[in-house]
């Protein structure tokens, strides 16, 4: 099996050589380090320190990769490491996620991000926490992520007639995105039970978080 490591970082290279034993060093394909864009000398350390321990390993330095993200611009930054995200694992057969180190908004990014892939891929994932209790860590399938972040087509293109016509009734909604009234019926009560919409009388509208998904893939399918 091929492996990738994929780790927040901060100051401290620890919980990136912790991912890294957990499946003792093999096969390896690459070690991604999300970090801010702004560079920290304890960062620059922790990194230089995690090249130097993989290439004791067999790892090569061109295999550990920095992918710096602007931490402030909270959606473009999830936009971004989504994208990391689908680069990497798609390669290989298994990635473990280690959310144990950097800012806490960079966790926060990285992980709303990680609800956010497909199915196929959240199930190659392992998440990665350290307890800072003790010396033992938190470990779950990603595809056990209590998660209904990602988007149907046919809920996208709902939530995108609704944010430029909000209040449409089921038979208009049914016109537009040409589907019998009871498809229309099932998926629009699926999306009001997930919290994406909210129906007032025979009117429905966005959500707040059906807003914030919709401006999401909205982001990512414009770049």
């Amino acid at each position: 099996m091929k492996y990738s490591i994929i780790a927040t970082l901060g100051f401290d290279e620890r919980p990136v050589i912790r991912g890294l034993t957990s499946i003792g060093f093999r096969d390896v394909e690459s070690i991604v380090l999300i970090k801010p864009s702004i560079d920290d000398p304890r960062a620059v350390k922790a990194v230089s320190e995690i090249k130097k321990i993989a290439s004791l390993t067999g790892i090569s330095e061109d295999r550990v990769v920095v992918v710096k993200i602007d931490v402030e611009d909270f959606w473009k930054s999830i936009v971004s490491i989504y994208k990391v995200l689908i680069d990497v694992i798609r390669s290989v057969d298994e990635a473990i996620i280690c959310l144990s180190g950097g800012l806490r908004v960079l966790v926060i990014e990285t992980y709303t991000a990680l609800l956010l892939l497909p199915e196929e891929y959240r199930a190659k994932t392992i998440v990665r926490i350290d307890l800072e209790s003790s010396s033992s860590s938190v470990s779950l399938k990603g595809s056990a992520l209590l998660t209904d972040l990602h988007l149907r087509e046919i809920e996208y293109n709902i939530l995108s007639i609704l944010y430029g016509e909000p209040g449409l009734n089921l038979s208009s909604i049914s016109d537009r995105i040409v589907k019998p009234v009871s498809t229309t019926w099932r998926v629009l009560k699926k999306m009001v039970d997930k919290n994406l919409l909210v129906k007032e009388d025979n009117s429905y509208y966005l959500s707040s978080k059906g807003l914030t998904i919709f401006k999401l893939y909205e982001l990512l399918r414009g770049d």
